[in-house]
């Protein structure tokens, strides 16, 4: 799959080696050093020994766009393993960009049809919007799948679903609470391959060595929805209220210690707890009536920066709501919007098992 994956993408390998550089660039402002390397040698043997399917995917995207396979490695684990650079140096004092998104479920009671709802506004920086795709993934053994990444990525970035109706969306949390592990990707991979129900997919998760930093929304075509909140050492799952659940980019459930630390530029300081608020609001305020016309206008609605679901690049954060995706897990179906859902000609897409 890796190898086609770089095969397809080959048009697109001129701005992964751009990103590449990039991130690079980013380690050497945050003074990553011979530690930071050998954590990601540490993390890269956790992956080697639990997920040899991560690091095959790898060596095929690194073959398929004849890139080295040890830079390719660095570069789709170090933007997961520099917050232990960034929240030890609180870079956001220094203006420095960051990323976020915004989240949800419902479900039951809360919407029109019963049937669950998954969302996810994908907030990363504008220049990713260049390398956003989807894939439709058959592995040789367990579920087919389908799911939005980065060209040059492995593993499920951002959001997906398989065959069987179960379906995931994540968003980063910046916190000291990271170490060796698998990423997020790695794990949320084999969530989509090996599991149709979210009460299973927890058991997973909870069992996996995790590199942390990350939450997941998860929701099955039989209603069920739950939240993983994930550390490194610690993580905890957090159950609907009202049949409706919302996660951006801090950790929630008070069981989960304080290891969050805020690292948005100073003006958008606060903006995770801003958004999370408006989007409980809203859900909280239409229950019973959710649907997917309804969901597809929250997500591109707007406010003042800091709370802004749909999200713009401001003052020195470059970061803006690359895509709105939505899931449908009853139904096995995805809506992807590309690119800022607010824009009037924003492509929209439909994909279905």
């Amino acid at each position: 799959m890796g190898f086609q994956h770089g095969r397809q993408a080959a048009d697109l390998r001129g701005a992964i080696i751009k990103r590449i550089a990039a991130v690079e660039s980013k380690l050497a402002d945050d003074r990553a050093d011979a530690a930071f390397s050998d954590l990601i040698a540490e993390t890269a043997a956790v992956l080697a020994r639990h997920s040899p399917q991560t690091i095959a995917v790898m060596r095929g995207l690194s073959a398929g766009l004849d890139l080295p396979y040890e830079a390719l490695l660095r570069y789709n684990l170090a933007p997961f393993l520099r917050d232990v650079l960034t929240t030890r140096q609180r870079l956001a004092e220094e203006g420095r960009t960051t990323e976020g998104c915004t989240t949800w479920a419902a479900t039951g009671t809360a919407t029109a049809d019963g049937g669950p709802i998954l969302a996810k506004n994908r907030d990363y920086a504008h220049k990713h919007l260049a390398l956003q795709t989807i894939i439709r993934a058959t592995p040789e053994g367990g579920y087919r799948y389908t799911y939005v990444t980065s060209a040059g990525s492995p593993g499920v970035f951002v959001a997906g679903f398989n065959e069987a109706g179960l379906a995931v969306v994540d968003t980063h949390v910046s916190t000291t609470d990271t170490g060796a592990g698998l990423p997020m990707y790695a794990l949320a991979m084999h969530v989509l391959e090996e599991h149709s129900r979210v009460r299973s997919a927890l058991d997973y998760l909870c069992a996996a060595p995790r590199l942390g930093r990350n939450n997941l929304i998860l929701a099955d075509a039989s209603g069920d929805i739950a939240c993983f909140e994930a550390g490194h050492a610690h993580y905890s799952v957090r159950e609907a209220a009202g049949n409706i659940l919302v996660n951006t980019n801090h950790f929630n459930d008070a069981e989960m210690p304080a290891t969050f630390v805020d690292t948005e530029p100073e003006e958008l300081r606060g903006n995770s707890f801003q958004r999370y608020q408006q989007a409980t609001q809203a859900l909280a305020g239409r229950a019973g009536q959710i649907d997917l016309a309804w969901a597809e206008a929250l997500m591109r609605s707007h406010d003042a920066p800091p709370a802004s679901i749909c999200r713009h690049p401001h003052g020195a954060d470059e970061s803006a709501t690359i895509a709105s995706i939505f899931l449908l897990p009853a139904q096995r179906t995805m809506v992807f919007h590309q690119g800022q859902p607010c824009a009037p000609a924003a492509p929209r897409a439909v994909f279905h098992y």
